[in-house]
């Protein structure tokens, strides 16, 4: 296949704000990393992993230690300026587009015991089967294929009594409209996990979802303002400024509490 970039779609992508984004991607990997790590215990000394989507790296560099000197590690991404200071014992960073490019320079179909890949499908809105149908074509018999997404409709004001939950409700409803017109990001590629898995062809598959109240300055909270700034070019060309302009004012008064996205996990694996 040619390689044909989806940067066009990607609203993070770090062009002109590389501090910013690799800031955001830092505190993403504070966040989930423990989650992640805990996710991918089942990997075993001496296999091949793939990380497509590999932004920072950590969780690549996590897979290298487990797979150890007998083991191989690619992280793939379309953009390897953030994983540029991050080196790997017993593998290499590729740039790669999973939708597009030839799997061959990744070791071609049927080369990977686990294939995994963390908030990638909602970078990649109508064409979720296809990234999945090719992380498949890319596992041994019997390997693994683990995903997590996020879900931005579960998104919620947590207090009915502060002043800023009932505008805050109606942004999320009416961005997570806005996604699904613009094309650009898919709201909840999370809970559609299971069944595009099955749809695959996998079996012994199993789900995982989690959700967190937090208030206004946690860590958490920072990682949204900060994913919301990086998007707010395209978001405030569509008249969206105000109300970027009051998530932002509730994500960080410490008095506002809020229901977190859910993090979903999906594993399967291929027959």
């Amino acid at each position: 296949m040619s390689s044909v970039s989806i940067e066009s779609k990607y609203v993070l992508a770090a062009g002109g704000r590389e501090t910013q984004e690799f800031a955001r991607l830092d505190l993403l990997q504070e966040i989930f990393d423990p989650t992640t790590k805990s996710r991918l215990d089942l990997v075993r000394p001496g296999w091949r992993c793939l990380e497509a989507g590999a932004g920072r790296g950590s969780i690549a560099r996590f897979l290298s230690q487990k797979v150890g000197a007998s083991g191989e590690v690619i992280g793939a991404d379309i953009d390897l300026a953030p994983s540029a200071g991050v080196a790997l014992a017993n593998g290499s960073f590729v740039k790669h587009n999973i939708l597009v490019d030839s799997l061959a320079p990744i070791g071609g179909p049927g080369s990977f015991d686990l294939v995994h890949a963390r908030f990638l499908l909602q970078h990649i809105y109508d064409h979720e089967d296809l990234a999945i149908q090719r992380m498949v074509e890319l596992l041994k018999p019997g390997g693994w294929l683990v995903i997590e997404d996020l879900e931005a409709a579960t998104m919620a004001a947590a207090d009915p009594n502060h002043p800023l939950s009932e505008g805050y409700d109606q942004i999320i409803t009416g961005s997570v409209a806005a996604m699904r017109a613009s094309r650009a990001v898919d709201p909840t590629p999370g809970r559609t996990l299971v069944p595009r898995f099955h749809r695959a062809g996998l079996v012994n598959i199993r789900h995982e979802g989690l959700l967190y109240i937090e208030r206004g300055g946690s860590k958490l909270a920072q990682w949204y303002v900060q994913s919301t700034e990086g998007s707010r070019r395209e978001y405030d060309e569509r008249g969206y400024n105000d109300a970027i302009d009051l998530t932002i004012r509730a994500l960080k008064d410490p008095d506002f509490w809020f229901q977190s996205g859910a993090f979903h996990c999906a594993w399967g694996q291929k027959q």
